[in-house]
């Protein structure tokens, strides 16, 4: 990477040089791809495809993805579009052994493709459109480029069968082109599979008669290995890597015969899904291939004039198989039928997934409610317009709005077309944001939802509502770019969604352990500093950054001050928020990546699954969740949201109130406020019950307490914990989330409490010896 970078950074010092720029980075590219055109096109196109994908791909040999061939299919792709591109190839009789070569071509291609991708940026930058929405068209582009499999391929083959398997869409497609989907894909992944089968044989002839030479060497040291055995071994060692096109043909028949696909089909998928050069010179495709063009992404079969054929690589099969599927079906009766299934698909798959994140949670999916359709409708019983969400999930105090956008994006959009990226974007994500953000409006101002059909739903209990616009298209490198969203005008900053795409939405889902680790994730994925100070190329990376790190923005401490004056704006607090730059957060997916495949292949080592580290407040989260108080989902957030010494301390609570009893037999507490704004603000209160003292007399006592607290403080929820001293165990959960009204007889209790700037942050020695109540 870093070389790669340097050479990036040495050929715009080239570019930029004065007189220099275009035309020299045009002459550079069309030398650069006329010389590798030259060394690639004396070979057998299907020759040269097995042999890349032999030496470039990124083979997993139990689990272990080989190191250093992330590029490999995007460089595959360029060497093969390179080598057919122009005149196409031209072999000769007796060429160079290709396999010495493909370093070099590997190094060119690399070259080649930063090159094309300065170029890509020169015109970006020239184009005129907004900065913003250049940044968001350049991260899309690059993405296209580089990304194979943003997402697990078991996770998108599923979701395409569930799209595409279905009697109405099945005849749809037969009907039209004379295949399905699912046999476009079975037949696909068999040509791989035939493919890769050869391949291995091929090696294990190979070192069998490795195996023969060490042996003929172990019965007679150090005596010469027949000639014979030499030369069948080197003969079968380049035949291995370099194979002849009759040894790496694959016949319709055979593709048929091991699929199960019939012949007509299959021919049908090959014609659909064979690799078309486009019609322009080799430097165009090339720069066309920078800019996210690629032809690879639809069709990635090669076709000999016998009809037999080869796969570049797997990583496109089931992208290609739904682009294309979809395409055949745009034209077809059966299309609006399908775009409706669709849409069901990703609102049934989001739905079970918050079902198992929010056990216990009141779901609704695809309501109905009333919104108002102009201004003299100013109650809910007056509103006329009806209009329609899709999901809408609630636990106590927490709301969670879902909206699901299942449209596909244009391959115009990945390609750099800003127009039709902008407007994609708008339909997945602007869109989504605006419907649940009414929802969450609507919430807000009536305390509820005025249901069709079914009437009033009162959600006067909300405290906090999050919104998640989910895509059923991976928009990995826009959905995290959440700050240049907002400068594009796609979204706002008043109220953000989470943008995520369903599979990775179903991966978080898989990893969290308890409920509360979700909301809190939500919180700090919402927040609007958290884009502007992580940048990460994968919602997966900023999860699995949030388990390890925490994914935490101090606040400015001079905001939080104003807005609740009782926490201290110490110098600390400002060193932390001083010391907080714009942090590039790597990729962090390789515990996950071997996780997955430990458990789709049980045969593989077992690999631990990630889960949240340093959150001392763990346990109690998950004891909260068993116990199912009113307000657990958000106390547990917000228990976990501590520092890992502020969660340690809170463990200690409990011990140290039980510890120091008080010597009258009274109850003794700790008192701590947290948060940084008013709406996220918390009272936290450790309470004990003494011995003597009943249940219910000293739950009432508790709730006087917080609620005279709260109000002293200006914070609209809290909680006790209370302990009990003959048990030493949590015995009682009390939330309070009443909303903050003028009372007189308030104001007198209030004035008989510690006051805000005098409360203590711990139990101090002193206090543990009187019993103090704050």
């Amino acid at each position: 990477m870093l070389s790669g970078i340097d050479y990036t950074e040495r050929w715009l010092e080239r570019l930029l040089a004065p007189g220099a720029p275009a035309a020299n980075a045009r002459a550079v590219l069309e030398e650069i791809s006329s010389e590798l055109a030259s060394s690639l096109q004396k070979y057998d196109a299907f020759e040269l495809c097995e042999l890349l994908r032999a030496a470039l791909l990124p083979w997993s040999v139990a689990g272990e993805t080989r190191p250093g061939t992330e590029k490999g299919p995007a460089l595959a792709e360029v060497l093969m579009l390179v080598a057919l591109s122009g005149g196409g190839p031209s072999p000769v009789a007796e060429p160079d052994d290709p396999n010495a070569q493909v370093e070099t071509w590997q190094a060119t291609a690399y070259q080649l493709l930063t090159v094309a991708q300065i170029e890509v940026m020169a015109r970006a930058h020239l184009s005129g459109n907004p900065e913003t929405l250049t940044k968001i068209q350049l991260s899309t582009t690059f993405r296209e480029v580089w990304m194979r499999q943003s997402s697990y391929p078991d996770m998108v083959a599923a979701t395409l069968r569930d799209l595409f398997g279905t009697p109405t869409v099945e005849e749809a497609m037969r009907a039209a082109v004379g295949f399905t989907a699912l046999e476009a894909l079975a037949a696909l992944d068999t040509i791989h599979d035939l493919q890769t089968e050869a391949w291995t044989r091929r090696l294990e002839a190979t070192f069998t008669l490795l195996d023969d030479l060490m042996a003929s060497d172990h019965e007679a040291p150090g005596a010469a290995p027949a000639d014979a055995q030499v030369v069948e071994f080197k003969e079968s060692w380049a035949s291995a890597w370099n194979a002849k096109h009759a040894e790496v043909a694959i016949s319709p028949e055979t593709v048929s015969a091991h699929s199960g696909v019939s012949l007509d089909a299959t021919r049908g998928v090959i014609d659909a899904f064979r690799f078309r050069p486009p019609a322009r010179s080799i430097a165009d495709n090339v720069v066309a291939f920078a800019s996210g063009d690629n032809p690879w992404r639809t069709n990635p079969l090669l076709v000999d004039s016998e009809g037999s054929v080869v796969l570049l690589h797997y990583a496109m099969n089931v992208p290609a198989v739904r682009e294309n599927s979809e395409q055949l079906l745009r034209g077809t009766d059966a299309w609006d039928a399908y775009q409706t299934h669709r849409g069901k698909v990703l609102e049934d798959r989001v739905r079970d997934v918050f079902e198992k994140l929010l056990p216990g949670a009141r779901v609704f999916a695809s309501y109905d409610y009333y919104v108002p359709s102009n201004e003299r409708e100013d109650r809910p019983h007056l509103y006329t317009k009806r209009v329609e969400g899709d999901l809408l999930v609630v636990l106590d105090d927490v709301a969670v709005v879902v909206e699901s956008k299942a449209i596909a994006t244009n391959p115009q959009a990945r390609a750099g077309d800003t127009r039709k990226l902008r407007r994609d974007l708008v339909g997945m994500i602007g869109n989504a944001s605006r419907q649940a953000g009414r929802t969450a409006s609507r919430i807000r101002q009536d305390g509820g939802l005025r249901l069709h059909r079914e009437g009033w739903l009162d959600l006067a209990q909300i405290r906090e509502i999050h919104l998640i616009a989910v895509s059923l298209d991976d928009l990995a490198g826009v959905a995290t770019a959440t700050g240049d969203l907002i400068d594009a005008g796609i979204l706002t900053d008043d109220d953000i969604p989470w943008t995520v795409s369903l599979h990775d939405l179903q991966l978080i889902g898989q990893l969290v352990e308890t409920p509360a680790e979700f909301l809190l994730y939500l919180r700090r994925r919402r927040d609007a500093e958290t884009s502007r100070f992580f940048a990460a190329p994968d919602e997966l990376d900023l999860f699995l950054y949030f388990l390890n790190v925490g994914l935490y923005v101090p606040p400015d401490p001079d905001k939080v001050h104003q807005e609740l004056p009782f926490m201290r704006a110490d110098t600390a607090s400002r060193r932390r928020r001083d010391k907080q730059g714009r942090q590039l957060i790597t990729t962090r997916t390789d515990p996950l990546d071997r996780w997955h495949q430990s458990v789709l292949h049980p045969e593989l080592p077992p690999a631990p699954k990630p889960v949240l580290q340093h959150s001392p407040m763990k346990d109690l989260a998950a004891e909260l969740a068993n116990r199912r108080d009113f307000g657990w989902l958000s106390i547990g957030a917000s228990l976990l949201s501590g520092s890992t010494k502020t969660q340690a301390d809170m463990t200690r609570h409990p011990a140290a109130l039980l510890k120091n009893r008080d010597p009258l037999g009274r109850e003794r507490s700790l008192t701590m406020p947290i948060g940084s704004t008013k709406e996220n603000a918390w009272l936290l209160v450790w309470i004990t019950r003494p011995r003597q003292r009943p249940f219910e007399d000293a739950e009432e006592h508790a709730r006087g307490y917080l609620h005279a607290k709260k109000y002293q403080l200006g914070i609209t929820r809290a909680v006790a914990l209370q302990y009990s001293e003959e048990t030493r165990k949590l015995e009682g959960v009390f939330y309070e989330g009443a909303r903050l009204e003028p009372d007189p007889e308030l104001d007198e209790k209030t004035r008989l409490l510690v006051p805000p700037d005098q409360m203590p942050r711990r139990l101090s020695p002193k206090a543990k010896k009187r019993g103090r109540r704050r």
